[in-house]
């Protein structure tokens, strides 16, 4: 089920002009969030980081983010879906010299059946490659994937999980449509700066890790990573998924780590529960709601 500027249609009366900005010059942004026992999954932290990504790049929203919240609500109603993931995409809409923004964005809502990784992935861990591109804009979710797209694409190893983004001082701040976590010993190592997206799952852990790991955030350096014993992605829909090796370097032992364990049985506990806590991130706390 989408909903598409006001109309709720199925996926074949789903439609956007050509001349959408959008599509012509990749100008939006969007989110994706999944559901737990059918309910979507700290909504409220994805739709302030929606409004802090559209005023960072000057999209402005067509809706007040309650009326979003209703939008993905009675979206994921109308779907008959049990779990679903869920997608917001917000374009600059049809512009009349197919370069400038309209005064307000079009907005598209849809979901679609929630579609799990392999067990393998959790037990045995995947491998991941590192790439020098970057993304654009890095503190917004935007439309523009064109760097981890082309990384993935050029892989060094057959069917790379994720590509993680290394800067010009070689240090990994992030995977394509993931955060990184590196551990050493009973420490968490992830990336705060500017030059990378504050996931809402990444917030989760750090939450969850406080009382009981240590937590530096900083970077890992290319150089660091034969230091490490333990590494991980966070994301919406891969949850905490291991790492056990970076462009062929084995990662720690090779295989999945106890700190990764003890947080992935954490972070399931914590989905499981009726009601999520406010994550409150600073970056997103001043968006307008």
């Amino acid at each position: 089920m989408f909903f598409i500027n006001g109309a709720y249609v199925r996926e074949e009366e789903a439609k956007i002009s050509v001349l959408d900005i959008g599509l012509l010059r990749g100008f939006g942004v969007f989110e994706y969030l999944r559901t737990y026992q059918g309910k979507p999954f700290q909504l409220w932290e994805h739709l302030k980081r929606l409004s802090y990504s559209a005023e960072e790049i000057g999209l402005t929203l067509p809706y007040s983010l309650e009326e979003i919240a209703e939008i993905v609500d009675k979206v994921q109603l109308l779907s008959g879906l049990s779990e679903a993931s869920i997608k917001l995409v917000v374009t600059g809409g049809v512009s009349p010299d197919q370069f400038t923004p309209q005064e307000k964005g079009s907005l598209i809502v849809f979901a679609y059946p929630l579609k799990r990784y392999p067990d393998a992935c959790y037990t045995q861990g995947v491998e991941v490659i590192t790439t020098p591109q970057g993304r654009f804009f890095p503190t917004c979710k935007s439309t523009q994937y064109l760097s981890g797209i082309v990384a993935l694409k050029k892989g060094r190893i057959d069917a790379p999980m994720e590509a993680l983004y290394l800067n010009q001082n070689e240090e990994i701040l992030e995977a394509t449509t993931s955060n990184f976590f590196g551990v050493q010993g009973r420490t968490l190592l992830t990336c705060d700066s500017s030059e990378v997206l504050l996931g809402i799952t990444r917030e989760v852990v750090l939450q969850l890790a406080k009382d009981r790991f240590n937590v530096e955030l900083r970077s890992v350096r290319r150089e660091e990573i034969g230091n490490l014993t333990e590494a991980f992605l966070t994301a919406s829909n891969k949850e905490i998924m291991p790492i056990v090796s970076i462009d062929g370097e084995q990662v720690g032992s090779g295989i999945v780590g106890p700190v990764t364990k003890e947080l992935m049985g954490l972070f399931a506990e914590y989905t499981a529960q009726h009601k999520w806590a406010d994550m409150n991130i600073a970056r997103y706390e001043k968006a307008r709601v």
